[in-house]
């Protein structure tokens, strides 16, 4: 199966976020992110919902999980909610969200399904702690579960894949480690049943260490026979 590959765009205002979103139409990317926290004021979701086909995720990351947004927590759900009123076809939901499960349930409500996500940035965890992730994240009502650790030894490369090889078949599951030592199971996750995997838009507009432009990437894909 094909790789998937989702690319986040990360824009101060809606005007360049439709920009990107078409100059992203050539790559022909799986998933498009638009990171809601890294824009002044979010708003004029129906014109990004309009500006292309492909399947949105809506993002609004925490300053505590690594993002932009540090307002207050009702108006970062508000926004998400309005993403999801305006046909975003996923909403991404942190797990350390107070009381996971009824967000994803108002997001869904609303039409959309539900990322839920956790994100480690100082280390890869243990076997047993991505099990107990997981768990929690199918106990919130996650449509996709996204596991992200950080990579500090090239060990941690092998615990994500042979963790994607043990439970895409039932889980729809996004699972690597950000870094630069983390760069193999960001390529090889979608070959073992990861969901989809993340790129850069280009070199210089990455969103997290680690990420591989989508150009690239998809030549490597190539490369490899599997795209």
């Amino acid at each position: 199966m094909r790789p998937k590959i989702c690319v986040p765009v990360m824009e101060r205002n809606v005007s360049r976020v439709i920009k990107s979103i078409r100059l992203l139409e050539r790559y022909n990317p799986d998933f498009i992110e638009i990171r809601l926290d890294s824009m002044k004021s979010p708003s004029s979701f129906s014109k990004i919902r309009a500006a292309t086909e492909r399947p949105l995720i809506a993002t609004n990351r925490s300053k505590a999980q690594g993002g932009l947004f540090h307002g207050t927590e009702k108006t970062r759900l508000e926004t998400l909610t309005e993403a999801a009123q305006e046909e975003f076809d996923y909403i991404d939901v942190e797990l350390k969200t107070k009381n996971p499960s009824i967000v994803v349930r108002q997001m869904k409500q609303q039409g959309a399904k539900a990322i839920v996500s956790y994100h480690n940035e100082r280390l890869t965890p243990s076997e047993e702690a991505l099990e107990s992730v997981l768990v929690n994240e199918k106990r919130a009502g996650a449509d996709i579960c996204k596991i992200v650790g950080t990579a500090r030894t090239h060990s941690d490369n092998l615990r994500c894949l042979r963790f994607i090889e043990k439970h895409a078949r039932r889980t729809k599951l996004v699972c690597f480690s950000m870094g630069r030592i983390g760069i193999p199971s960001r390529i090889l996750s979608p070959i073992l049943g990861g969901y989809f995997t993340f790129a850069s838009f280009r070199t210089g507009r990455e969103t997290a260490t680690g990420q591989i432009p989508i150009d690239e990437l998809q030549i490597l894909y190539k490369e490899l026979g599997v795209a």
